[in-house]
């Protein structure tokens, strides 16, 4: 945590790291010296909790990090806080405008998530099958696994999968309208907006829309299906290029700098503003280092005329020079 952050908006921070490290002993000390050492840190904490109770419609176990003593939040404490972020307004609204007001922007998928992998990391999930998923930074998954079936929610962003084929427990990947079903293969689903891309590395998946008539078929290695609102657009690329982010390569064929801008947003904590429409539009082909996003920020813009402009650590601004 920094000084910088303010109460709320450390509480949020801290609410993040522990549920996704419950058993860190250090961070659970950490956490307990700082809600101790301001009452401003303890009704932040309360706030937060609220929030999420709130916002992520998700079990209350989960809102207090695992052995960390923190008393409940009781009902009249709710209204309490709900009086004190927003008063006259009922509960919900006000925790809804505490979660907008501080609540950082991935929170909500992540508090839904099982796996989420940061800014600039990717995460390897290993089942217990033997099949194993490895998502793009940013990228969140829920799962359910059990005796009947195997079955993948793609909450935001992209995720390689490496299946190990059971006919018996089929494995589903779900991400937006489309689901994409292993025929005993490896595979690539990304989330772009309402864009959902299936691309095919080895083997084969069978791939549909939940609205009809759009698109049912089967893709094999090479293959790749994209599905955006109504309309579905097939293509095919050499397989050995689909999921290379996973060893930290871009590889763009007739891209546009938008695309490949969006591409490179997950791998980096600075903010990238892209400035110009007509730099926007410029197609690209090449290959890039995503471990330095800066540096191939700047080869893909400034070949066409761009220029990228740091105004700190944290933002560039994309234009045309």
């Amino acid at each position: 945590m920094t000084e910088r952050k303010t109460p709320a908006q450390a509480a949020a921070g801290w609410y993040l790291f522990l549920r996704e490290d419950p058993n860190d002993e250090d961070l659970k000390r950490r956490f307990t010296e700082w809600l101790a050492s301001d009452p401003a840190h303890a009704r932040a904490w309360e706030d937060m909790n609220v929030t999420a109770s709130v916002m992520a419609a998700v079990p209350r176990s989960l809102h207090t990090p695992a052995s960390i003593s923190v008393t409940p939040v009781r009902r009249r404490d709710a209204r309490r806080v709900a009086r004190r972020l927003l008063p006259g307004c009922a509960l919900a609204l006000a925790a809804a405008c505490a979660a907008f007001a501080f609540v950082p922007p991935d929170m909500l998928v992540r508090l839904s998530a099982d796996h989420y992998a940061p800014v600039a990391q990717t995460r390897d999930i290993r089942l217990a099958d033997g099949s194993e998923i490895v998502l793009a930074p940013r990228a969140a998954v829920s799962l359910t696994i059990n005796g009947s079936e195997r079955r993948v929610r793609l909450l935001q962003g992209e995720a390689l999968f490496d299946v190990r084929h059971d006919p018996t427990r089929p494995f589903r990947v779900t991400a937006g309208t489309v689901t994409a079903t292993d025929v005993g293969t490896v595979f690539d689903v990304r989330m772009d907006g309402d864009a959902t891309t299936v691309a095919v590395r080895e083997g084969e998946v069978h791939v549909a829309s939940t609205r009809s008539g759009i698109v049912e078929r089967n893709l094999h290695a090479g293959e790749w299906e994209q599905v955006a609102g109504g309309t579905a657009t097939a293509g095919a690329a050499p397989a050995a290029t689909i999921g290379a982010w996973r060893d930290g390569t871009l590889i763009a064929r007739d891209q546009t700098v938008a695309a490949l801008i969006d591409a490179l947003r997950p791998w980096t904590a600075t903010k990238i503003v892209l400035a110009d429409r007509e730099l926007a539009k410029k197609r690209v082909t090449g290959t890039y280092d995503l471990r330095q996003p800066e540096a191939s920020l700047r080869l893909i813009v400034e070949a066409y005329g761009g220029h990228v402009s740091s105004l700190s650590s944290w933002i560039d601004i994309v234009r045309a020079r």
